[in-house]
């Protein structure tokens, strides 16, 4: 249950947030800003990842 409501709807809305918000920047017209945004949410997030699971190997060895 804990999944289902944390996990997954959790990552539904915060998708949703990050949608809309670089949807009404390229509504608004900031176009540069909203592929900038969108670029750097997507590698940060992936890089903030990928260093969580290095440390936890690295905490684990």
């Amino acid at each position: 249950m804990l999944f289902l409501r944390v996990g997954l709807c959790g990552g539904f809305t915060t998708f949703s947030t990050f949608s809309a918000e670089t949807l009404a920047l390229l509504e608004q017209g900031d176009v540069v800003l909203a592929v900038a945004y969108a670029t750097l949410s997507c590698t940060l997030c992936v890089t903030a990842a990928f260093l969580g699971q290095l440390t936890c190997s690295l905490l684990n060895a």
